[in-house]
């Protein structure tokens, strides 16, 4: 059986996390699976794999030692596939080819060498283009970041795949509600490029609550603009009930296709994100655009509370047809195969 290793920077419960965990459990009936990663954390806690390698100098920008290990542990292994899920795992990965021969799919999960390259995104696309030429595939999670790695980065089109985001289904909203008032739903890092300050402001002339998933830098900033109506509970590893809730929300300045935004649609939940990124790609008639505006995030807000239940349809639909893991997930294996 052909041997696949999984690579990721950071073992945090996040939603390229995510994406790997369930690539590892799709997997394990056509490879031997594997997984490298920086530490024993929630993904770790959370897949059950051939072996894992676990170093923290996989987080450092560039480890000569940590390139020596993680290419003993391909030879070791003999690993035949190598899928990295972040720049820094896809730096490793591809360099590992000067040392231990094996074929790398490098998932892009929103460029972030043009949505945070800042005044050095030249060079740091440069050295996107120039890793792209020692990657055998590269998968793009959004129509938007195909795009962008054919036409910004300049990534030679034979190189590239597309395969939207896909999850397994989730428990779903029911269809009369048992509470009050409408509950809405944000699962987001408080830092950027999330912007739930502006969601906080939108909401509170909205007779609405408003429910926050996740935890980071900005919290105490979060916290002094809100009143009674937001509800912090913290960072949640595998949080999956998004069915207690009414609508989901997500404010960001940069995605790539959001899984968190996806597993909303699997419980059938309306969709309120900004026009960003992959974001377009996930609306159909179930949610609405918005801008970076407390203004028109207050207007996308109220458009979905007034057409709540056939929104809440539609995201369902577009889901089973689209993004349900459980339904496609040959597409995943059969690419695996051919590379």
């Amino acid at each position: 059986m052909n041997k696949i290793l999984f690579v990721i920077t950071k073992s945090e419960n996040g939603g390229a996390q995510k994406w790997v965990k369930e690539q590892t459990e799709i997997a394990k009936d056509s490879f031997d699976v594997y997984l490298a990663t920086d530490e024993e954390g929630w993904l770790v806690k959370n897949t059950k794999v051939k072996a894992y390698l676990t170093d923290s100098r996989i987080r450092k920008k560039f480890s000569f030692s940590y390139l020596l290990i993680f290419s003993k542990f391909l030879k070791e292994n003999q690993i035949d596939i190598i899928v990295a899920s972040s720049a820094n795992a896809g730096i490793y990965s591809r360099l590992s080819k000067l040392f231990y021969r094996t074929k790398v799919i490098y998932v892009g999960h929103g460029w972030s060498s043009i949505y945070n390259g800042g005044k050095l995104k030249w060079f740091y696309t440069g050295i996107e283009k120039l890793l792209s030429f020692m990657t055998d595939s590269i998968l793009c999670v959004s129509q938007s970041d195909y795009a962008r790695a054919k036409d910004e980065i300049g990534i030679n089109e034979k190189k590239l795949k597309l395969i939207p985001n896909k999850i397994m289904p989730m428990r779903r909203r029911e269809e009369v509600m048992t509470h009050s008032k409408i509950k809405v739903l944000s699962v987001a890092r408080f830092r950027e490029p999330k912007r739930v300050d502006l969601l906080i402001k939108a909401m509170k002339n909205i007779d609405s609550e408003l429910y926050l998933v996740g935890d980071g830098p900005l919290r105490k900033e979060y916290e002094a603009i809100s009143n009674e109506e937001v509800h912090f509970l913290g960072e949640v590893d595998g949080f999956d009930e998004f069915y207690k809730y009414d609508i989901f929300i997500l404010i960001s300045d940069s995605e790539g296709l959001p899984l968190s935004a996806i597993e909303a649609m699997s419980a059938r939940l309306p969709l309120v994100l900004s026009n960003v990124g992959g974001c377009p790609e996930l609306i159909e008639g179930n949610g609405v655009l918005v801008e970076n505006t407390i203004l028109s995030i207050e207007e996308g807000i109220i458009l979905s509370i007034n057409n709540i239940n056939k929104y809440s349809d539609k995201s369902l639909e577009i889901f089973n047809k689209k993004y349900n893991l459980f339904k496609l997930k040959e597409i995943y294996i059969e690419y695996y195969k051919k590379i």
